[in-house]
């Protein structure tokens, strides 16, 4: 028998499963708290003695951490690379700890849960109905609020603030906001626009919260309700919906006349969404995050141009998408205009 003639390196199968080490890594870390200490330089043995660590698995953690860089070491001495500075430190307005722990189940399906999926069909309704409960939307909220102010606000605002009818808005709905900031962050950038924050009863409280501690509750109305079966209210001149309507794709066309309806004359509908391309194969952060609700059934893709063509079935005109480029990966913008 001759050896094979390898044309190719098996390393980047190999990379994947490092990705998933960093990853277990970066959690436990984070579940260790090791980031907020880190602020300033230590050494492993004074880490180890002010949170009661074993020392030599100690280095060998913070050796694992500084080895994909998200740690940094001096001599005997490790410290916060700028990214864990940013994003890691417990107390900071970008603190992201918490919400990375509540994504990992998304992204590290057990192997022997895939397989048992895929080959006996969706799992019953369990998953389902805890994610329903007001607790769970609750504190997935609160862990959405450093989410938002980490990037994707300043992202909105970018986009919103270049439409050329941008200037002359004076009422804006934040359609599923979620904990609001998005659209806090667009009536904290527009000098005269008021705004409409709209969930779910529970999320509606923590947008509540956060309009209050931003200072713009006298600008910002919080309604809550049901957005397939309720009023969202009328009169608006730009409507946002990020990351939201995944949640509506049995209802999609009368959602679509809803919120035509809710325009004022050349109002503005802008939507971010997942938009997966290439027959649902890219873009790979979006297909990933998506193939458990997938697997369960739930049928919560968004598929390139979809958006796009059920605006224009609604009535919209000068309908535009593009990709663009967030934290989580690229998604898809999409614009549309009432006549």
């Amino acid at each position: 028998m001759d050896i094979p003639d390898i044309q190719r390196s098996f390393k980047p199968l190999q990379d994947l499963l490092l990705k998933k080490s960093e990853a277990n890594i970066l959690l436990a870390a984070i579940e260790l708290d090791l980031f907020t200490l880190l602020e300033k330089t230590h050494s492993a043995e004074d880490i180890a003695q002010t949170h009661h660590l074993h020392k030599q698995n100690t280095i060998h953690l913070l050796n694992a951490l500084a080895a994909f860089d998200v740690i940094q070491k001096d001599g005997d001495c490790y410290y916060n690379s700028p990214i864990a500075h940013d994003f890691l430190v417990k107390g900071n307005d970008t603190y992201l700890g918490d919400y990375l722990c509540a994504s990992d189940p998304w992204y590290s399906i057990h192997p022997e849960k895939i397989s048992r999926l895929v080959r006996d069909g969706p799992d019953s309704g369990a998953n389902e109905i805890i994610m329903s409960s007001r607790e769970f939307q609750e504190m997935q909220t609160r862990g959405s609020i450093n989410y938002q102010r980490s990037g994707m606000a300043q992202i909105v605002v970018k986009l919103i603030s270049s439409l050329p009818e941008y200037n002359g808005f004076s009422r804006m709905l934040d359609l599923g906001c979620g904990p609001g900031l998005l659209g806090i962050a667009l009536i904290l950038d527009h000098p005269t626009m008021n705004g409409v924050l709209f969930d779910q009863p529970p999320v509606a409280e923590v947008a509540r919260r956060c309009a209050a501690e931003y200072g713009v509750s006298d600008r910002v109305t919080v309604m809550s309700g049901d957005y397939l079966n309720d009023s969202i209210g009328e009169e608006y001149d730009l409507i946002l919906a990020s990351m939201t309507l995944n949640y509506a794709l049995g209802s999609f066309d009368s959602l679509m006349k809803k919120i035509y309806e809710a325009l004022r004359p050349g109002g503005v509908f802008v939507t971010i969404s997942d938009g997966t391309i290439r027959n649902g194969t890219k873009p790979e952060e979006m297909v990933i995050s998506m193939l458990l609700p997938d697997l369960m059934g739930q049928n919560m893709a968004i598929h390139e141009d979809f958006i796009a063509n059920a605006m224009l079935d609604a009535g919209f005109y000068k309908v535009r998408s593009r990709p663009v480029q967030t934290p989580v990966g690229e998604v898809e913008c999409t614009i549309g205009k009432k006549r």
